[in-house]
């Protein structure tokens, strides 16, 4: 809010999906890399009106890439922004070689934690009574879609997951982890060795970091260890997370998030969750094997924050955490990739190749590999992917269709893909949108861009244009 990067709007009638219209409204105005947070200080659903606040759009606008690590954001500048993000990332990696350190967390006591000044049991439960949003009127029901699903598995440790969770009664919750997630593999695992009931707990309005440990893949599970995704969130902030125990079960949670959902997952079947708008922007399919939870227990603090994503209509979650680990990882198959973006079903890889065939052939292995790589675009390492200019020049004036281009008939993707005409399977492309070399067909001599001309020629002339005229570029047009 100190950046003026939040909007307070007083009052949103949900049933009228007023809520949904203005945030696609906003991200219209200002793109979905500058959208503002948004509070919704009272929301009318199912016919009445509600307390809130209800947050929005959280760890989506650039700046909190830079805010969220105590990093100031470069005004006006997304691509540098994200820069600044990258490189104390990138270093945070080269310390603990190549993966996010951790802080174990502490427990402190139950009278202590914030999440427990409400407690609600047996009769007094009713999950429909807090403000939980039906996003769009393509979905089936009202979900609760920021929380952090906790399960726990012998082997594999605790996990903090991000599933959609439908809302089904006042105890009664649809948990749609799907096929791959590792919450569904943790459940499915426990009925494999004849468990017929497990505890499961939510978490609703945790810490920043805590939720971009559960929404991405920043805690790697390739060791057979288990691991400890609180420690990593840990890490990430340089401080250890308070944890406070269940009242029901045996996990540990924030202390400081705002509400804590303890129940129990019958194994002994599945229920329908959805349809639901997804992230592709479409109405998804539903899933017809998500887990029935009944809850025992719901603790919160006073006045709780509840925290709605509109999926679908804002970008994912922050994307330097994700990008900066990924690379690391790829980069102990492939040392030649310099870096990754991955926007939707479209991945962007930067390649310092070496020998003919290099880049198109590292694409075809990733997009084999990685089942969300649905069009894998390889660019030459002087490309810039976190400038959407750079990007769209390499694709547009470095790519040859042919023989620059090859086409997979049918691979593994993930279940969410609106044009796959069978489930998890979709064809792929990879494009080669690297300069091609004379033996790649290419032409003898690839001419420079213009302004790598002008910026080697004079390499002060932009730092000097900034200095004359940098506050009157920057406030002719703010968005």
């Amino acid at each position: 809010e100190a950046h003026g990067n939040v909007l307070r709007i007083a009052k949103i009638d949900q049933d009228a999906y007023e809520g949904t219209a203005l945030m696609y409204r906003l991200v219209d105005r200002h793109g979905l890399y500058r959208a503002p947070v948004v509070i919704f200080e009272e929301v009318k659903i199912d016919g009445k009106w509600r307390q809130g606040p209800v947050i929005a759009n959280q760890l989506r606008h650039v700046e909190a890439e830079t805010l969220l690590f105590g990093i100031e954001p470069v005004p006006h500048d997304n691509s540098a922004t994200w820069h600044r993000a990258r490189a104390h990332l990138d270093q945070v990696l080269s310390q603990a070689n190549g993966q996010y350190p951790a802080i174990a967390p502490i427990e402190i006591a139950a009278d202590a934690a914030p999440c427990k000044q409400v407690v609600l049991e047996d009769e007094a439960i009713n999950i429909l009574d807090f403000p939980f949003f039906r996003n769009n009127p393509g979905d089936s029901g009202r979900f609760i879609n920021t929380t952090s699903v906790i399960t726990r598995d012998p082997e594999m440790g605790i996990n903090f997951g991000t599933y959609r969770c439908e809302l089904k009664g006042p105890r009664h919750i649809a948990v749609g982890s799907g096929e791959g997630q590792t919450g569904y593999t943790m459940l499915m695992r426990a009925k494999e060795r004849g468990e017929t009931m497990v505890p499961v707990t939510l978490i609703v309005g945790m810490d920043p970091m805590v939720w971009l440990v559960s929404g991405s893949r920043v805690t790697s599970r390739r060791g057979k260890k288990p691991v400890d995704e609180l420690a990593t969130a840990g890490g990430l902030r340089g401080k250890a997370i308070e944890v406070v125990k269940c009242d029901t079960n045996d996990f540990r949670v924030p202390a400081s998030c705002e509400m804590v959902i303890e129940g129990e997952v019958q194994l002994d079947g599945f229920e329908v969750n959805g349809p639901y708008g997804e992230g592709s922007g479409y109405i998804g399919a539903p899933y017809d094997t998500a887990f029935t939870m009944t809850i025992k227990r719901i603790t919160h603090r006073r006045n709780p924050w509840i925290v709605n994503d509109f999926t679908g209509v804002t970008r994912p979650m922050i994307e330097q955490p994700s990008a900066a680990l990924t690379v690391a990882g790829l980069q102990t198959l492939i040392p030649n990739i310099k870096d990754y973006r991955y926007m939707d079903s479209v991945t962007w890889i930067s390649i310092a190749k070496d020998k003919p065939g290099q880049a198109l052939e590292t694409g075809k292995r990733l997009a084999k590999l990685i089942p969300v790589f649905k069009i894998v675009i390889m660019v030459d390492a002087d490309v810039d992917l976190w400038n959407d200019s750079d990007r769209f020049m390499a694709f547009a004036t470095r790519w040859q269709a042919w023989p620059a281009s090859y086409i997979y008939e049918d691979l593994p993707t993930m279940p969410l893909e609106p044009s796959s005409p069978k489930r998890e399977q979709t064809s792929k492309i990879v494009i080669d949108a690297t300069r091609q070399w004379p033996e790649e067909g290419g032409p003898r001599h690839f001419p420079d861009y213009s302004r790598q001309v002008l910026e080697k020629h004079s390499p002060d002339l932009f730092s000097a244009v900034d200095a004359k005229w940098g506050e009157q570029i920057n406030g002719c047009c703010k968005s």
